[in-house]
């Protein structure tokens, strides 16, 4: 009977250890941003001016952000900027991810609230990604010049295209994977004012 108590003891302890460790299972999420690309011709000033430029973005539980507006504005867990050509890679906790796209139309104000209220807005939901233990998972954002109206330094504002590339659909000819206008305003888009999700900050 102590042996078998014994054994059932250690059974147990051993269940929990597996159990703890398919808790805290991770695999790579890569984030590669491209250089920024232009439909439209760009002077010599404004192409030094872009350079140096790239995309903000930031994960908040199983929610990855990528966004045009100013970070100040969102909550994140963890936030990063990407500079265009570059790529990052951070460890996340094995399991499915949303995609939500936070942007604005490249309109000129003076009032910074006026633009937040008007021409700011949310795309949620635009893709999702899993992440698998052991396993990489890349995300690949392309920057995108896609008319005039978005080369004002003032409001320069490119479309961000994005598409995933997932350990089990990976191809071995180095197909690139779909991508999709995620920054774009549509009619499934949420008006700034009235999104009430986890990302955006709210001052207390």
């Amino acid at each position: 009977m102590r042996f078998a108590l014994r054994t059932l003891l250690a059974a147990a302890l051993l269940s929990g250890s597996f159990a703890c460790l398919a808790e805290t299972a991770t695999g790579t999420l890569v984030v590669e941003v491209e250089k920024l690309q232009s439909e439209v011709p760009l002077s010599e000033d404004l192409k030094e001016l872009i350079r140096t430029g790239g995309v903000d973005w930031g994960i908040k539980g199983n929610e990855l952000v990528l966004t045009v507006l100013d970070t100040r504005y969102l909550e994140f867990d963890y936030g990063f900027t990407t500079r265009y050509g570059y790529r990052h890679a951070l460890q996340l906790p094995v399991g499915t991810y949303r995609i939500t796209a936070v942007s604005r139309e490249p309109r000129r104000s003076y009032s910074e609230q006026r633009l937040l209220d008007r021409a700011t807005f949310v795309n949620r939901n635009v893709a999702s990604f899993t992440v698998e233990a052991g396993k990489t998972t890349t995300l690949q954002v392309a920057p995108v010049i896609m008319d005039e109206d978005a080369l004002n330094p003032a409001v320069f504002i490119p479309t961000l295209f994005a598409g995933v590339s997932t350990p089990s659909a990976d191809a071995v000819d180095g197909t690139i994977p779909k991508r999709k206008a995620v920054t774009l305003r549509d009619n499934t888009s949420t008006a700034w004012p009235d999104y009430r999700g986890p990302v955006k900050f709210i001052p207390r």
